[in-house]
């Protein structure tokens, strides 16, 4: 009797129980168990029949809501319940140290997908490699051996060394997005050196520019200043600028803690570009054969090499992190076409008292034989390698110093346009080796430098 009476709670509290069951066995294994169990989960229970009799109407019409909600309804059996979950996602972790690789990293890096990092760039680029070009002798030296090279007692002012070689500022500006959860995104880059120049201007009264005459086959000079007959001056400028763009798909590789590998495609733009002037300008203050005195002569000598790069690129990219230190390095190679131009000009100009002026092409390095624009267009390949240390000091802010050097392998420069061959001197016209002249010549150029910037997330 006592077992009777007990039954309908028995078979009630292995309801609850079955229910308690249901809820707790989802697909998903111990995890769909857990989140079953927390407050935020919604259980809805839908009357399948009543009394034997099937439902074909909306149950509210028959039972309202607080009955299903918190009443035990008898005769009436139900569907199995649906779930309604509301919670945060989970990580595979159970802590995060900032490397940026872990589940919670990129869940942080999807939510901010865009970056931004500036640079100040202390590089040094590739110097001009020049020849002797404004030489002086001692005091008292015959005109005829003022600044010629071998001669005893020669001093080479400008020339003969490398210049533009020295550490200059320049900037790099990133911008980079990521296009899913996985740091699969796309980067845009810029970086320039700012033009440099090396200049040198003298009025000593013993100049030369010195030159080889192949006519005589021998050493010889170009006066520009003589305490006998001669005063003047010269102005040497010298110039260079290198600047880069670069647009880049990145594809993760693999994506471990602490570390992560990135392969880079994209594609290149380079431009570097040179430029060599050189101005003298002489006054005879003594009668020279027919050249009388107050007589003035104006030349200059100029050469421009420019080089504009586009090509396809790939690249590597590898971090490792310590907390909120990261170690990245990457190398990158870009092939395509450098396409070159070479430009020389000069002229001179004669003035002579009562009689006028005339002015016509050409200089002392650059005349007639070798005055001229040449193009010319070849394949070539501009690998970069880089290493940078990053720290966070902020959640969406990021510190970095590190090291760079750029190669590009077949170049058009200035040094390898200056021909110091002469078969003639302004204003003579064009005989024997017909020299100077051009030839085009290609050889490598480096970049290289210190990197310290500032990233930033959004």
């Amino acid at each position: 009797m006592n077992i009777v009476r007990l039954s309908p709670w028995i078979a009630i509290l292995g309801c609850i129980l079955a229910s308690q069951s249901v809820s707790a066995q989802s697909p998903n294994g111990s995890s769909s168990r857990a989140r079953a169990s927390e407050t935020t989960e919604k259980m809805t229970w839908y009357p399948k029949s009543i009394n034997g009799k099937s439902l074909d109407t909306d149950v509210s019409d028959l039972v309202s809501e607080d009955v299903l909600a918190d009443s035990v309804v008898e005769g009436v059996s139900f569907d199995s319940p649906t779930f309604e979950y509301y919670e945060e996602p989970s990580h595979a972790v159970s802590s995060c140290d900032g490397c940026g690789v872990c589940d919670r990293c990129v869940t942080h890096r999807s939510a901010r997908r865009f970056w931004v990092r500036a640079e100040y760039l202390l590089w040094s680029l590739d110097g001009m490699d020049l020849p002797p070009l404004v030489t002086t002798s001692p005091d008292g030296t015959d005109p005829a051996d003022t600044g010629v090279l071998g001669q005893s007692g020669i001093t080479t002012l400008f020339g003969n060394s490398n210049v533009l070689d020295s550490m200059r500022s320049g900037l790099r500006v990133t911008l980079g997005w990521n296009d899913d959860n996985c740091g699969n995104g796309f980067e845009l880059s810029g970086m320039g050196i700012f033009r440099d120049e090396e200049t040198y201007q003298s009025n000593r009264g013993l100049l030369a520019r010195p030159v080889f005459d192949t006519d005589a086959g021998a050493e010889s000079s170009m006066l520009i200043a003589h305490p006998d007959f001669l005063t003047g001056s010269v102005n040497v400028q010298a110039e260079n600028e290198l600047a880069s763009f670069e647009f880049n798909r990145r594809h993760a590789l693999s994506s471990v803690r602490g570390q992560r590998g990135d392969f880079l495609v994209g594609y290149r733009y380079g431009s570097l570009d040179e430029m060599l002037r050189i101005d003298q300008s002489s006054v005879y203050t003594a009668a020279q054969g027919p050249i009388i005195s107050g007589t003035t002569v104006d030349l200059f000598d100029q050469f421009e090499a420019d080089n504009q790069f586009h090509g396809a690129q790939v690249g590597l990219e590898l971090q490792r992190c310590y907390g909120a230190t990261t170690w990245d390095a990457h190398a990158k190679i870009a092939f395509g076409v450098n396409q070159a131009e070479t430009t020389i000009a000069g002229q001179t100009t004669n003035a002579v008292p009562g009689g006028g002026s005339s002015t016509f092409a050409g200089g002392l390095l650059a005349q007639s034989t070798n005055i001229g624009t040449y193009d010319d267009s070849s394949f070539m390949v501009l690998p970069e390698i880089g290493l940078n240390l990053t720290t966070q000091v902020h959640r969406d802010m990021k510190l970095t110093i590190g090291y760079s050097m750029m190669v590009w392998s077949d170049v058009v420069r200035v040094e390898d346009a200056i021909d110091r061959n002469v078969s003639q001197f302004p204003p003579e016209a064009p005989t024997g080796t017909n020299q100077p002249a051009y030839e085009l010549t290609t050889s490598s150029f480096i970049a290289h430098g210190l990197n310290i910037g500032a990233a930033f997330q959004f």
